[in-house]
């Protein structure tokens, strides 16, 4: 009787001390916690059609016409007491009209990546934090002087 009750003793001993081994090494290592998915509301926002004259030897010849789609988070856009579209514009105006471009009928060869990249950079900037998340090109053409004068003849 007396072997019984030791060998149910040392059964519950080894018992209790294999749970707590366990709780306590399973909770001692580095604890891999999995990162909470965080679901921001996005705002795609499309500008309005900018027209920016390409000047060269002193006189206009013609105009980049160009607009602009830029997602931005809904919460802080909501904060904001000025809304991020003239801001982009300028930038864009700005960027534009101060890149040289050698030959005004080879639009293709503009870099837009480049372009996109510094817009977002520098709005964000202008505005103190991090709303745009992307700025995208909707549409970009260059329309030179004779095309316009042409086509006001025409109508």
């Amino acid at each position: 009787m007396v072997k019984t009750i030791i060998t149910g003793i040392v059964a519950t001993i080894a018992a209790l001390g294999s749970f707590y081994g366990v709780l306590f090494f399973a909770t001692s290592g580095e604890a891999k916690v999995e990162p909470k998915k965080v679901f921001v509301a996005l705002e795609q926002l499309k500008t309005d059609i900018i027209s920016v004259p390409m000047i060269a030897d002193g006189e206009v010849k013609g105009y980049v016409l160009a607009r602009f789609v830029y997602v931005v988070e809904s919460d802080k856009l909501k904060k904001l007491s000025i809304q991020p579209d003239p801001l982009l514009v300028d930038e864009a105006f700005r960027i534009i009209y101060a890149t040289p471009v050698r030959d005004f009928q080879r639009i293709e060869k503009y870099d837009l990546a480049a372009l996109t990249k510094r817009l977002k950079e520098s709005v964000n900037k202008r505005l103190g934090m991090d709303l745009v998340r992307e700025v995208l090109v909707d549409s970009i053409n260059y329309v030179s002087k004779s095309e316009i004068r042409y086509r006001g003849l025409k109508q």
